[in-house]
């Protein structure tokens, strides 16, 4: 029986590490692939969209998967088979992925070649905004206008680039002007890469107190914009400002340090459009295998220790009240459009 027994946890051992290896073997075929050609870009895919009609459609968003390594590109790559799947039951067509930013790992060319070949795999026509992880000019190479705007039956898109954080006044104008032109179609969406507020407030990302963000969610308002897409935080996050709903959607394939409990899981969002109704759906992956094994079960387990050790004072920190990091919040001139 105790040999019986050794077989048994030796079999079951082979099994899980068939496992481990299993999940990391679309890797393999990643390598060898080739990646979309380059005149497939944002262009081309706004000009497939203006020949679609109708009034109900899908479309999905996520952002930063930061592609160019392994470890990002395999979790992209498990994502990507979920969103091919999206369409499967054909109760609304899926007419594009639209990608909130930070394609790439660090804006190298190698990074950008590693993103066309995450398009090659996404059945979908893709458009991209731009991070400020990406390169401006390879960019522009690869994936074509970092700010735009496109048609897609009765709603009206705008790729806003805010790389640098705070936009220019130029580039809130032209904003207006484009959410003006917007004014006679059913829904505006905007899509950029930095959230206008604090998706995470334990965090250095300080949004909430720019007078262009502050800007950014009247204009909004203002314009009746349906919905905001965003990304730069790695976690899924959703708040809505005057009513206009805003999503934070980062988990695109990024190494994720945020904790699961806090929204730092990977995901996707689907978003359906149905006349005038949007709604849309948070689409949870849990990273392949191996990445559990190799990061995510240790970063939450020390994110319960941390919780844990924090149960008490046992030596006495935590006491001083630190300053703001803004000292002119507080005065009315910093939110005048004088301070764009």
């Amino acid at each position: 029986m105790r040999f019986h027994g050794i077989r048994w946890k030796k079999a079951v051992l082979v099994v899980f590490a068939l496992m481990v290896v299993y999940s990391f073997l679309p890797m393999a075929r990643f390598w060898l692939m080739e990646g979309a050609p380059l005149e497939d870009n944002n262009l081309s895919s706004a000009e497939i969209l203006k020949e679609n009609e109708g009034v109900y459609f899908s479309f999905i968003v996520w952002g930063d998967n930061h592609s160019g390594l392994f470890f990002n590109d395999s979790a992209a790559m498990k994502l990507i088979w979920h969103m091919n799947r999206e369409d499967r039951f054909r109760k609304s067509p899926i007419d594009f992925v639209l990608s909130a930013g930070d394609i790439t790992l660090d804006g190298a060319e190698s990074h950008f070649r590693a993103w066309k070949k995450i398009q090659e795999l996404i059945k979908y026509p893709v458009i991209a905004a731009v991070g400020n992880h990406d390169d401006l000019d390879l960019f522009n190479k690869y994936v074509g206008p970092h700010q735009f705007t496109f048609v897609n039956r009765n709603s009206y898109f705008i790729v806003f680039e805010n790389k640098r954080g705070n936009p220019r006044k130029a580039g809130m104008e032209w904003l207006e002007e484009k959410l003006i032109e917007g004014q006679e179609y059913e829904h505006i969406f905007i899509v950029m890469h930095k959230p206008p507020f604090d998706p995470y407030q334990q965090d250095f990302y300080n949004e909430d107190n720019s007078y262009w963000a502050y800007r950014f969610r009247k204009l909004c308002a203002e314009y009746g914009v349906s919905m905001v897409f965003a990304g730069h935080k790695h976690l899924f996050k959703s708040e809505v400002f005057d009513g206009v709903e805003y999503i934070v959607t980062g988990g695109g394939g990024i190494l994720i340090e945020i904790p699961e409990a806090d929204g730092g899981y990977h995901h996707y969002v689907r978003v359906a459009v149905n006349n005038d109704y949007v709604t849309y759906e948070v689409r949870k992956v849990s990273p392949p295998l191996w990445q559990v094994l190799a990061y995510y079960m240790w970063k939450e387990a020390v994110y319960w220790f941390r919780n844990w050790y924090g149960s008490g004072y046992i030596f006495g920190r935590n006491t001083e009240i630190l300053p703001e990091r803004e000292p002119h919040l507080h005065d009315p001139e910093h939110w005048s459009p004088a301070t764009m």
